[in-house]
Parts: C-alpha cells; sequence; structure tokens
C-alpha cells in the first residue's frame, strides 16, 4: 500500500516545479533574444533557404516546452480530488 503524500509535501512539490518551470521560461526568452541577436548578425533568418537553425532557436522551443510543462503540472489539479 503506497502512502498518499500530505498536503505540505505536495504544495512543495507544486512549488518548486512551478519555479522551475518560471525560471525555464526565462532562460527560454534569454535563448530567444541569442537567437535574434544571432540572426541579425548573419543578415537572414535561421532556417530559410540555406541557413540551418541555430542551437538558439532550438534551445528557446526546448525550454519553453519544458517551462510550460512545468507551470502545467504544478498547476493541474490533485489527483483523487474533485476540482473546485
Amino acid at each position: 500500500m503506497r502512502p498518499t503524500p500530505d498536503d505540505s509535501s505536495e504544495a512543495l512539490a507544486r512549488g518548486a516545479v512551478a519555479t522551475a518551470g518560471a525560471a525555464l521560461l526565462a532562460a527560454s526568452a534569454l535563448a530567444g533574444a541569442l537567437a535574434w541577436r544571432h540572426m541579425s548578425l548573419m543578415a537572414d533568418i535561421c532556417g530559410s533557404a540555406l541557413t540551418a537553425h541555430c542551437g538558439w532557436c532550438a534551445a528557446t522551443v526546448a525550454l519553453a516546452a519544458a517551462g510550460l510543462g512545468g507551470l502545467a503540472w504544478a498547476l493541474r489539479p490533485a489527483p483523487g480530488r474533485a476540482p473546485a
């Protein structure tokens, strides 16, 4: 039989994951700014014609997806409880 987590440990986990999600979104914004700067230095948009996507473009998308996933997990209804 699995022990059920109490409300304080669940709240702590949700807060930690929400904080990590917010930090990932901030890192995504930074990577997006660096991607934009990289594109302006190349005078071309990444991924167009013969120019490949740079690592900053991939990092922007990956960090944004991870951050949104973390926030979605932290804000989901608690398992076994009816939403209010």
